[in-house]
């Protein structure tokens, strides 16, 4: 019995643990993809916003909330695409430990663009 317990307390603590998350923005002719999490940074951040903005797509996180050591703690992201499309989401530190959050933009004519949580 002790060594059931002991299992189970070891397999919460385990899925308490923040998962290892590292920023992916992939761009491409076709398509954008930003996927921010508890592992992102303010430097990463402003590197994005250069790159986005190379692309005609803007992109502010002007409200956001960081630690001292430059790590995201709380989210506020705005976008908006060339054609128009625009977007916010925010996500508070427990729900970035877990999942990623950020915006897929597909480019064109009839393009799609999607922000929030990302899968």
């Amino acid at each position: 019995m002790k060594n059931i317990l002991s299992s189970l307390c070891f397999l919460f603590v385990l899925g308490c643990t923040p998962k290892d998350l590292p920023t992916i923005l992939e761009m491409d002719s076709t398509h954008v993809l930003l996927n921010i999490s508890h592992m992102t940074t303010r430097a990463e951040l402003d590197d994005i916003v250069k790159k986005l903005s190379a692309e005609e797509i803007t992109m502010s996180y002007e409200g956001s909330e960081f630690f001292e050591n430059g790590h995201l703690r709380r989210l506020m992201l705005t976008v908006a695409t060339p054609e128009g499309n625009s977007g916010r989401t925010t996500a508070d530190i427990v729900a970035l430990q877990y999942r990623y959050f950020g915006f897929k933009y597909e480019k064109g004519e009839k393009g799609s663009f999607s922000i929030g949580e990302v899968k």
